[in-house]
């Protein structure tokens, strides 16, 4: 058992610097730092490659094909109360090219379902316990009119990694998301640390030399996962076959943060000049909600608890708007922000704050989408 945890660690520690990698890569670096990102996409595939069934090469040319933000991927589990009282899931990656409210629909029309309206939880792999490249569920539940054979002829259980942990139980049973990144080091091998090593080399020298202001903050974030290990005599076991590139939308997560007038928070993004709630990309190895709480951490300078959010709903930016999106599924979270002294502080993103009503949104320029979303948080506090 304590070798299977230590695999899934290593599992997961390699997938954050194999997206580190591919970030570092994406980001038009010059020649140097592109020089230190192909380095670092190594050394994660020589860490995966202690517990793939695939060697370093091999996954080392998958790796290459990583491309664009690499974020963690979506995909939709729904739990079907079927007509004779048994209950099903069936879960599915959502394809880059495939819109959220379409694939959920389609599939529900597929079991002759109801539509399932809003997510009622968020998971993801690994509170699923999958050595699989990190993603988050949005979890959906429906009622079907078909009974549980004939669900199973018109849709066969999956074979998948996301499907398989589902199996047979409630949506109540699946663990709680843990909403922080799991900061404890990282128990690992000898020759694990020893590449971690290689590893804090790379990120050393980049944080020293390289003239891109955020890739010191890549290359200090990178640093600290090198070093946040603990080396010991451990072995680790090899996992199953899997997908080293599943093809699935990019997640983002944004926040609304109101005040006890029923107020939201908006930022002016420095890039374009439009307001926004504050949000961003998901980082493989970060829960869904941890996204929103960083930041708005990282963005206003508001260190909140992830205990208060709450989900809005999980949006497909392509659905909202016709302005093109690099990462189009979008899980929208709500706080409420207590009077305790708070001080906002803005980063270089963000040109002014300013709390505005329902009312106020029609007079103001906002970012894409984020009209429906601000609209949607705003009409659930009421």
């Amino acid at each position: 058992m304590t070798e299977h945890a230590d695999s899934l660690r290593l599992a997961w520690l390699a997938d954050r610097f194999r997206a580190q990698a591919t970030l570092g890569l994406h980001y038009r670096p010059d020649q140097f730092d592109r020089e230190r990102f192909t380095r670092l996409r190594r050394h994660a595939a020589e860490l995966a490659s202690l517990i793939y069934p695939q060697d370093v090469d091999v996954i080392e040319e998958s790796f290459r094909t990583d491309s664009g933000i690499h974020t963690p991927n979506a995909a939709v589990a729904l739990y079907i109360e079927c007509a004779d009282g048994a209950r099903l899931w069936r879960a599915f990656l959502l394809e880059p090219g495939r819109l959220l409210p379409d694939e959920i629909n389609a599939a529900a029309a597929r079991i002759a379902a109801t539509e399932p309206g809003q997510p009622v939880a968020l998971t993801d792999s690994r509170v699923l316990g999958l050595p699989d490249p990190h993603t988050y569920l949005a979890i959906y539940r429906t009622t079907s009119s078909l009974t549980r054979a004939d669900l199973r002829e018109v849709w066969p259980t999956p074979d998948t990694a996301i499907q398989r942990p589902l199996t047979g139980i409630a949506p109540a049973s699946i663990p709680a998301l843990p909403r922080q990144i799991d900061e404890r080091p990282v128990i690992v091998s000898p020759v694990v640390a020893a590449i971690c090593r290689d590893i804090a080399e790379i990120a050393e020298e980049g944080g020293l030399e390289t003239a891109d202001p955020y890739n010191v903050e890549r290359f200090e974030h990178l640093g600290e996962l090198a070093a946040n290990i603990s080396p010991e005599s451990i072995g680790y076991q090899r996992f199953g076959p899997f997908e080293l590139h599943p093809s699935a939308a990019a997640t983002g997560a944004e926040i609304a943060i109101r005040d006890e007038a029923g107020r939201v928070l908006l930022i002016q993004r420095s890039d374009t000049g439009q307001w926004a709630i504050p949000g961003g990309a998901c980082e493989v190895g970060e829960d869904w909600a941890a996204t929103a709480v960083r930041e708005a951490r990282e963005e206003i300078g508001l260190s909140l608890d992830p205990s208060d959010l709450a989900l809005v709903d999980v949006f497909d930016n392509r659905a909202i708007t016709s302005e093109p999106t690099t990462i189009p599924v979008i899980a929208v979270f709500s706080m409420v922000l207590k009077p305790n002294g708070s001080t906002i502080t803005r980063n270089r993103e963000v040109d002014n704050t300013a709390w505005a009503t329902l009312s106020d949104l029609k007079d103001l320029d906002l970012f894409r989408g984020h009209r429906t979303k601000i609209t949607a948080a705003l009409e659930q506090a009421d």
